[in-house]
């Protein structure tokens, strides 16, 4: 006998003998009588696995559209930009102090790589020198895109075929950002005393936190789930070495001084005393390009490090030659980047198999 599961939802039954109820038929299911059979009955495999049209037309667009905006991207953050940078650069003096500021920033954005390869050297599996460039400064350059999505699709894809996982390659992301932002807010500082005034002593705390993180780096784990939990997606599964942390400390700190001596030098360019304006441009690059990286709807925090760079300038220079070292430096930076990355992304090019030595014999 086949006992019922569930209870009936309708009113109870009549007592009955044990006899009857024990040779009474158990009612199956017709089903015909349910207007729901065909749906639950028979369903097609292939349908319900099919993923949806436009979704897979995007995914095999994207290696379209992705140069595609970064192209844009790049020339919306040089649009109206050339007038300053051909007055700057007429001025015969002013040759040398451009070319420092490139050859800092782009030594800037190689140490900001070996950030990001140390953390993935660390946590994911070996990937091979040029792909792993490549991985880089393809995301590297997303950043000209509004929106921090694109950065994170292209490591995805890339890093992905590749062979590390795409839990690995979250982790990597995140924690680099987390290292990048942390750094810079405890470089920031620097710029402080000249800046805001005896006030700002508040401002040593970023760098108290990043120097207890650089000795207890597993604290950087906690902020990572954290941060995960703000965005609503699930912490990262793979923790990171604390000699490997410190390493990535190590190099983002030293990204953020070399970059800073971009800004010094187009200071100095225009008059402002030299170590002074160290500090001061050093500090206030470092926070301003920090803030500016949380504003996620703007290519490449556009507008929002402009308008925190004129603050620290403004501690050693009038507000007019300010304003211009701040253009100038979105100028310059823009440059470095996109030669970097350009140059690095040509060299590390896939290399075409070699032709067979021997011939083919022709077929009769």
């Amino acid at each position: 006998m086949t006992v019922p599961t569930t209870a009936p939802t309708t009113a109870p039954p009549e007592t009955k003998s044990d006899t009857e109820s024990d040779t009474k038929p158990v009612p199956t299911s017709d089903p015909r009588s349910d207007p729901n059979s065909d749906q639950k009955s028979d369903p097609n495999p292939a349908a319900a696995e099919a993923p949806p049209a436009p979704r897979g037309r995007l995914r095999r667009a994207l290696p379209v559209l992705f140069p595609v905006a970064v192209v844009t991207g790049i020339g919306f953050a040089l649009y109206g930009r050339a007038g300053e940078l051909a007055a700057l650069v007429l001025r015969p003096d002013s040759v040398p102090y451009l070319l420092a500021a490139l050859v800092a920033n782009a030594l800037a954005v190689l140490l900001s790589m070996t950030t990001w390869r140390t953390l993935l050297a660390d946590l994911g599996p070996g990937v091979p020198g040029r792909t792993a460039t490549r991985i880089y400064f393809t995301s590297y350059l997303g950043k000209y895109v509004p929106g921090a999505v694109w950065g994170v699709l292209a490591q995805l894809r890339m890093g992905g075929a590749a062979g590390v996982s795409a839990p690995v390659v979250l982790a990597v992301f995140l924690l680099n950002l987390i290292v990048a932002v942390l750094t810079g807010l405890a470089v920031g500082p620097l710029a402080a005393p000249w800046t805001i005034g005896a006030e700002a002593w508040w401002l040593v705390l970023p760098g108290a936190v990043t120097a207890a993180w650089a000795v207890r780096p597993g604290l950087l784990h906690h902020l990572a789930a954290f941060a995960a939990r703000l965005a609503r997606r699930a912490a990262p599964a793979t923790r990171a070495s604390d000699r490997g942390m410190r390493r990535a400390l190590a190099s983002a700190t030293a990204s953020w001084a070399v970059g800073g001596l971009h800004l010094w030098a187009l200071a100095v360019m225009l008059g402002a005393p030299p170590l002074t304006a160290l500090p001061v441009c050093v500090g206030g690059f470092a926070l301003a390009t920090a803030a500016a990286s949380l504003v996620v709807v703007l290519p490449d925090g556009w507008g929002a490090r402009e308008a925190l760079l004129l603050l620290a300038l403004t501690a050693v220079l009038p507000w007019q030659e300010a304003t211009a070292v701040a253009v100038a430096s979105r100028v310059v930076c823009t440059l470095s980047e996109v030669l970097v990355g350009g140059a690095a992304l040509l060299l590390t090019l896939p290399r075409r198999s070699a032709p067979p030595t021997h011939p083919i014999p022709a077929k009769d």
